[in-house]
């Protein structure tokens, strides 16, 4: 079994540790604040995981990384960013999950003459919906577009957010406030995020509101996807987003209240809901839905929607690695044979996933 170092071990990281070390692997996770992460103290009961409460920067410093089989980048965007250089430089192999504004495609260089092997990007959205887009391009048959919406939310609207941050609350902010980068009739644009907002019907769950932010990533720059049209949206309920920008236009934004307010909360019902509307130059629209839902006690899970649906691909990611299978830095669209599997394991863990 695989010796695994996890920098980070928040809602989304406890339960990727959690299924690692279940699975055998020996499994430490440098991580603060760890009271914040309620199921974290399940992790705990695993004799294969062990967690050091100490700052990932200052644990890095003095790490002999070549004792692990695999790293695990779990931080929030900006933390997670700022270690990759350093990851990259030892040569080792890494599974990345820090979402930020700068990919670590900029490491190739770097990774070739170091021997090192990383995975971005490999959760939900980015990720799936990566995965999804190039399986959809057969035969190299141009696209019209490709609309990506998706979003974790709670499963009932309330009269304040209606919003529990199933990640780094810092992270989702940045989500509304970084500019959108798409592609609009062939021309790769930089436009404001929360913009082109619409409302849809989210599945079972009735009218929605979606705006665009910055999630295409790799899907802008493969050369394997022709499209003309990319773009990807987050979706929330009604409302949330509208009191998002009162506060920002009033100049009463406070990022250190939002994230008290948008903090997780175990025992509120919630769910990540996806859909990919692919639409060819000629031929039928392709649409795939993606339904995951939250805390089931029928299933024995405990974890947040957003857990399950970004850590089961981050997880068959982790494998690939172990395996040998990736070399170099790659991004979900590069190792899309994977999808499948992915798929069976969501489906294995609730979720409702349609293609028509």
């Amino acid at each position: 079994m695989a010796r695994i170092l996890s920098y980070g071990a928040g809602l989304v990281g406890s339960f990727i540790c959690d299924e690692l070390s279940k699975a055998g692997h020996n499994v430490t996770a440098i991580a603060l604040n760890h009271d914040d992460v309620p199921m974290l103290e399940k992790v705990r009961d695993n004799l294969s995981f062990s967690l050091i409460e100490e700052d990932a920067i200052s644990h890095l410093t003095d790490c002999d990384l070549s004792k692990f089989d695999l790293i695990l980048n779990l931080l929030p965007g900006r933390i997670g960013d700022s270690i990759r250089e350093h990851l990259i430089t030892n040569g080792v192999k890494v599974c990345d999950l820090a979402f930020s504004e700068n990919s670590p495609d900029r490491f190739r260089e770097l990774a070739k003459l170091s021997g090192a092997s990383m995975i971005h990007d490999c959760g939900i959205a980015p990720g799936v919906s990566n995965m999804v887009v190039i399986s959809e391009q057969k035969g190299q048959v141009p696209l019209k577009s490709v609309k990506i919406r998706v979003g974790g939310n709670p499963l009932i609207q309330d009269s304040e957010w209606s919003y529990c941050a199933p990640f780094s609350p810092t992270d989702v902010i940045e989500e509304y406030t970084r500019p959108a980068r798409i592609r609009m009739d062939g021309e790769e644009k930089e436009v404001p995020a929360i913009t082109d907002r619409h409302m849809f019907i989210a599945g079972k769950h009735g009218e929605m509101e979606a705006f665009l932010t910055d999630g295409l990533r790799s899907l802008l720059s493969n050369r394997d996807i022709t499209c003309e049209s990319l773009s990807e949206y987050t979706v929330r309920w009604p409302g949330h987003i509208e009191k998002f920008l009162d506060l920002q236009n009033s100049g009463e934004l406070d990022e250190q209240s939002l994230v008290q307010e948008w903090a997780y909360t175990p025992t509120r019902s919630e769910f990540t809901y996806m859909d990919i509307t692919i639409t060819p130059n000629s031929g039928p629209v392709v649409r795939w839905q993606f339904d995951i839902p939250g805390v089931d006690e029928s299933l024995d899970r405990l974890w947040p929607s957003m857990a399950v649906a970004t850590g089961i691909p981050f997880l068959v990611a982790c494998e690939a690695l172990l395996d040998g299978r990736i070399e170099g830095i790659q991004s979900p669209d590069n190792y899309h044979s994977d999808l499948d599997e992915i798929i069976s394991r969501l489906k294995a863990a609730g979720a409702e996933i349609t293609r028509k």
